[in-house]
């Protein structure tokens, strides 16, 4: 590989040895200080503001510091450095594992050490402006490493509640109208994240169950608790999990959203601006640019109605894990009160077996294991197989055959109710449920043309939900919903 290309192409080679030192936690700790500092201001920080922070969180954490590596306490010049302090004393005869660094330096030189060391491998960088101040500003190639540690240390939060919200508002606001481009980019975005954060979710239950699973043997009652109701309870049922089951934003969102991207699809005049608008972003056409579109819009419907899975996942793994811990739980308090804990029970009796009557397994009804207690397996009389009716009866099994080829020629299957929403006009306009329910006959239709096309993707019609109230038709109170050819 080409020594210019990879991540450390963009990334010094040192970018990450603040975060691998013995002190990665007080150097982690202090870049989401900084980054918290900076988000508050709408400017660079002074460098004098930055040295005040981090002065004073190192001050009190001054014991815990740890030698980076050799040099690390070499005599420093530094304009940071005390004049009052006369000879520093670095004690370099300690060694790491007799105490902390530095002891004899003051806070303000550790705080300077610090902050270079952050500059020099490229997370963060100092500028002079022309009144000789001098600013502590955040690197572009470190930028969305912040992010991710003020993320950590605040705790990682599973999101899609704001994902769902930032779909709707992308794709059925105004703004998809006037620059559709940059709302369906941002919305196709905004549906990853959403699938992300899910997945996420069901791996973090699974992690957990994992972490279970190794520990339960080892661990007793109270670990067990402690581990469903301090470490899981707190992680997912009272964060990702309650507010999944809780919110709406999902079920009330959906349907809009998928609605909205077949009004889209179908736009002729909305497609082509948006796509020329599109094209001027790369160096694509506007047909590669219409394919992009259609094919974003495609893959956000598509992924928010194959979501049911996921959450369905979700919910078992969750099932699973609380299944788990309680008969855990349960075999440990009353052994007794679960298979498990009655042949475990049984076991030990049976590795200290000293007679019938100590084997208590109350496994069955029997209370000892004797030549008596065997079970046996009586052997059934053998049965005769019928024989098959049409063998004698050649006109039953023609009526029969009837009836099933009859039944089988009634089925009302996909490709029937394809070709009779074409009957209806498909082919040349939207059919409204009000137009196809006029009898009970296409009642029946009407229905099965909804079925296959919410659960059919193959199927020739796909649906489109209008937010109104049901309408009445020949006497049937239908949801009033479109049905639209596919392309």
């Amino acid at each position: 590989m080409p020594r210019n290309s990879g991540v450390f192409a963009t990334l010094p080679e040192n970018f990450f040895s603040p975060l691998a030192s013995p002190n990665r936690e007080h150097y982690a700790a202090l870049l989401v200080l900084y980054f918290r500092l900076f988000q508050e201001n709408s400017r660079g920080l002074e460098r004098e503001q930055v040295m005040r922070s981090f002065t004073d969180y190192l001050g009190r954490n001054r014991d815990a510091l740890l030698a980076d590596e050799p040099g690390e306490l070499e005599e420093d010049f530094s304009e940071e450095a005390d004049p009052r302090q006369g000879e520093l004393d670095f004690d370099s005869g300690r060694s790491q594992a007799e105490g902390p660094p530095a002891s004899g330096l003051p806070d303000r030189t550790v705080a300077s050490r610090f902050l270079r060391k952050l500059i020099a491998s490229g997370w963060l960088d100092e500028e002079t402006l022309p009144d000789y101040s001098r600013v502590i500003n955040i690197t572009p190639q470190g930028r969305p490493f912040f992010e991710a540690l003020a993320r950590v240390e605040e705790g990682l939060k599973t999101e899609y509640e704001s994902h769902v919200v930032a779909i709707y508002s992308l794709l059925c606001g105004d703004a998809a109208a006037e620059n559709g481009h940059y709302a369906v980019l941002n919305a196709h975005n905004a549906t990853t994240a959403l699938i992300d954060s899910l997945k996420v979710l069901s791996q973090s239950i699974k992690g957990h169950y994992d972490r279970f699973t190794a520990d339960a043997a080892s661990v007793g009652i109270s670990g067990l608790l402690h581990l469903h109701y301090d470490i899981y309870a707190n992680d997912i049922l009272d964060g990702a999990y309650k507010r999944l089951k809780t919110s709406d934003n999902l079920s009330r969102y959906r349907p809009k959203i998928i609605k909205k991207v077949g009004d889209l699809l179908a736009d002729e005049a909305w497609l082509a601006d948006s796509a020329r608008k599109l094209s001027r972003l790369g160096s694509g056409t506007m047909s590669d640019g219409r394919r992009r579109l259609e094919t974003m819009l495609e893959e956000i419907r598509d992924t928010l109605r194959a979501v049911d899975p996921l959450l369905e996942d979700i919910d078992r793994r969750n099932m699973l894990y609380a299944r788990a811990s309680i008969e855990r739980v349960k075999t440990l308090l009353e052994p007794d009160s679960t298979i498990a804990g009655k042949l475990t029970s049984l076991v030990r009796e049976l590795y200290a077996y000293r007679g019938h009557d100590r084997l208590c397994h109350r496994v069955h009804a029997l209370r000892l294991f004797a030549p008596e207690s065997l079970y046996r397996r009586y052997r059934r009389d053998a049965v005769e197989p019928k024989r098959a009716f049409f063998a004698e009866d050649k006109e039953a099994a023609r009526r029969a055959e009837e009836d099933l080829l009859l039944r089988l020629e009634r089925q009302l299957g996909p490709a029937k109710i394809s070709g009779w929403l074409d009957g209806q006009g498909g082919r040349q306009r939207l059919l409204a449920a009000a137009d196809l329910v006029r009898d009970e006959n296409s009642f029946v239709r009407f229905v099965y043309s909804v079925l296959y096309a919410d659960s059919r993707p193959r199927f020739t019609y796909h649906l489109e939900e209008n937010p109104e109230s049901p309408v009445e038709s020949a006497g049937y109170l239908v949801p009033d919903i479109t049905l639209r050819r596919k392309q």
